[in-house]
């Protein structure tokens, strides 16, 4: 569900390499040079036409490119497009370095006490309790206020809506793409609603719960409350992105 740059051309080239016979035509292709779809075929147990299929697939996904010569068909390979590939592992590598870097200053230093770190953000919202409810969860809303700094783009958000499902938002942080996560645990509407969050900064149990109470003027009160933290840089860098979130909330509804 996480749109990466070029996803397209990066699923097309997962699903042509997933197959071994693939693989294997593609392999033969760099060790050997450009073939004629005949002579490829030879090197397999399968028909002509299961290994032009085959091919077709690799095509497809750019990785091998075809030159008609007569009625022959001669295939080479094309590696131009692993960059796409190389890219999405270096963002999930990116990722995942980042996680190991916060759980080894957690381990280093020795504060279990972190994880009872909370955030709690208050706003008032000039707008009618169910709009303000219905924002966090409509797709497109959502998009345009969940921006934890200033000149943020819009991120990606895709998200399942109902108790026990799944949501995904991807920010854009610089020039990197980062993964935001969680499933929906209670939407109690217009009162409460509360999710997991998941995100290259959070750890175990990291938990949002969100109440929601009219007040005078068709306003809605927020009470934002976020728990458990690596550190306290990371619970004060929550809160001042949850803070901008709800003030961007605000502009976008009043």
């Amino acid at each position: 569900m996480v749109e990466y740059m070029c996803d397209d051309a990066l699923s097309e080239i997962l699903k042509a390499v997933s197959d071994p016979t693939r693989r294997s035509i593609l392999t033969t292709l760099c060790q050997q040079g450009g073939s004629r779809v005949t002579d490829l075929a030879d090197n397999y147990a399968m028909s002509l036409n299961a290994v032009s299929k085959h091919i077709k697939v690799l095509e497809q996904a750019g990785l091998v490119t075809r030159q008609t010569l007569g009625r022959a068909h001669w295939i080479e390979a094309n590696l131009s497009q692993v960059d796409v590939v190389d890219s999405w592992l270096e963002s999930l590598r990116s990722i995942w370095e980042l996680r190991l870097e916060k759980l080894n200053e957690v381990l280093s230093n020795g504060e279990e006490n972190m994880a009872d770190l909370t955030v709690n953000v208050v706003k008032t919202i000039n707008a009618p309790i169910h709009k303000v409810f219905d924002a966090w969860l409509d797709p497109v809303m959502l998009s345009q206020f969940i921006l934890p700094m200033p000149g943020m783009p819009h991120p990606d958000v895709q998200n399942d809506v109902r108790e026990g499902g799944k949501f995904v938002i991807t920010m854009q942080v610089g020039n990197d793409k980062v993964p935001h996560s969680g499933e929906y645990l209670t939407i109690n509407r217009p009162n409460m609603l509360v999710f997991t969050w998941v995100s290259p900064f959070s750890m175990e149990g990291s938990q949002v719960t969100i109440r929601f109470n009219e007040v005078e003027g068709d306003k809605t009160h927020i009470e934002l409350v976020h728990v458990r933290f690596v550190d306290e840089e990371s619970r004060t860098n929550h809160e001042g992105g949850w803070g901008h979130i709800l003030d961007s909330l605000n502009q976008l509804l009043s």
